[in-house]
């Protein structure tokens, strides 16, 4: 199965007061974290999609497309329909992964194409810790037109009523961990922290 995933890295970071893409952790930051995770779990087209911090990020000379968003103060989904469209049609499935929520593992991502794989009446797969959905989606890309023809409204989530959608359960608790404020990005740099350790034992 052919994936891409959409790293949605447009957003002004109100609350946070900085731009998440570029939010340290360890000698890495928090996208360089989801591309190196995305190289990991073999998905070899990755689309970031930028706002008002594109030059910035190229500057990263990651081994990723960059599909700038012209404006991103629209909300996330005008960001997600810029990234599917720049993906169409080259592969079978595409994840949609908010930059703030950088640690899912890569051993989740090969999961969710796995359970994908495995079910090919559904219409996409989604991770869930303790009951709770998270992040990243993965779903086929015969939903394309119908994403890139929605108003938006309600977002991604108010799709999947509509869809047939499987809960795959994880282990992975940061599929449930963002970072919107600084107390939330302290508080992930601490669970980073706390994997690093335990991968080390």
């Amino acid at each position: 199965m052919k994936t891409a995933a959409i790293i949605l890295a447009a957003g002004f970071s109100s609350r946070m007061g900085t731009d998440k893409a570029l939010l340290p952790f360890g000698d890495t930051t928090a996208l360089e974290l989801l591309v190196a995770s995305y190289a990991t779990a073999g998905v070899a087209r990755i689309m970031v999609v930028t706002g008002q911090n594109h030059d910035t990020l190229v500057q990263l000379c990651l081994p990723v497309e960059l599909a700038r968003n012209p404006a991103p103060e629209n909300g996330m989904f005008p960001s997600i329909q810029c990234g599917i469209a720049a993906v169409e049609p080259a592969v079978d499935a595409f994840f949609v992964h908010p930059v703030d929520t950088p640690l899912v593992s890569p051993v989740t991502l090969t999961g969710l194409i796995a359970a994908l794989q495995q079910h090919p009446a559904v219409d996409g797969v989604i991770p869930a810790y303790c009951g709770k959905r998270g992040h990243p989606p993965l779903l086929r890309v015969r939903l394309l037109p119908e994403l890139l023809s929605a108003n938006g409204d309600g977002g991604l989530r108010s799709l999947y009523q509509g869809w047939q959608m499987l809960e795959l359960a994880s282990d992975d608790q940061a599929v449930i961990l963002d970072m919107n404020t600084p107390e939330q990005y302290a508080l992930l740099k601490g669970f980073s922290a706390e994997q690093t350790i335990n991968r080390q034992r």
